[in-house]
């Protein structure tokens, strides 16, 4: 009788450790998929994604990393499609915005800049406080070549709002802190340039842009340099501007912003 007790107390513990087991792979799947896209290793992205599947399905969650993977290889149908995929499966509202957000600029890599900003209009409806929306919202003008104050506008809204986000977090929470920051002093520095300021004021949010961003972090380097070219195509200055599209190009070569760079001189060549 006591061992038959002890069975289900055996099949407990060892469900347990079952399922202690899968987090732990998951954990480490999550970072390792984390450090690819660090490295613009996109295509290791997605093999190391695949671990997120459970049995042949495909969860919202591994969509998602999908779709963002595909998009900076820059297959864009495949990356929209996930990306649609994940968000008619998640259910909470952050995550939602998350990839909305993400879908948004698959949409603004297509040219489909009215389905973009419907996508970044949504997302700052449902968390104003979050920088990114307003900083997509920023370049979309910039690149599709709308109105420069509203740009201007958009771009300063997203440096006050990611500046004051996620003060005195952790490690990790505050080197997210900063590279979003970044990314948002960089566009600013492209809107100011548009809208006439001089080199000194996009100088200086450049310089901070690139001090709070690690070198490690390739696809956001080459995203700083990409914003940079055009700061410095804005200001007239085609040597500098050049040579931040060529460091884009350099970073993250198969990349989404590395590839943007090489458009942008082969475009300036021409």
């Amino acid at each position: 009788m006591i061992k038959l007790l002890l069975i289900p107390l055996a099949l407990g513990g060892l469900f347990a450790l079952l399922v202690v087991r899968r987090i732990v792979i998951r954990l480490r799947a999550l970072q390792a998929q984390l450090a690819a896209y660090r490295r613009g290793d996109y295509e290791g992205q997605l093999k190391v994604i695949e671990a997120f599947r459970v049995g042949k399905s495909e969860p919202g969650h591994y969509l998602f990393f999908r779709g963002s993977a595909c998009y900076q290889l820059g297959r864009l149908p495949e990356a929209e499609l996930a990306l649609r995929r994940s968000l008619a499966m998640e259910t909470n509202a952050q995550l939602r915005t998350v990839c909305r957000d993400e879908l948004g600029r698959v949409l603004m890599e297509q040219g489909r800049w009215e389905d973009a900003e419907a996508c970044f209009q949504q997302c700052i409806v449902d968390w104003p406080k979050r920088g990114s929306a307003h900083r997509a919202m920023a370049e979309l003008s910039l690149r599709s070549g709308r109105e420069k104050e509203a740009a201007l506008s958009a771009a300063r809204q997203a440096e006050a709002l990611d500046r004051t986000a996620s003060l005195g977090v952790s490690k990790l929470g505050q080197e997210e802190h900063n590279v979003n920051l970044s990314e948002s002093l960089a566009v600013l520095a492209w809107a100011l340039a548009a809208t006439r300021f001089g080199a000194e004021a996009v100088e200086a949010a450049l310089k901070e842009a690139f001090e709070l961003c690690p070198e490690t972090t390739k696809p956001i380097r080459a995203e700083l340099h990409y914003f940079a070219g055009r700061a410095y195509a804005g200001l007239g200055n085609e040597s500098e501007s050049r040579r931040h599209f060529h460091r884009a190009l350099e970073v993250d070569p198969i990349g989404n912003y590395g590839r943007l760079a090489g458009s942008a001189m082969a475009t300036a060549v021409h």
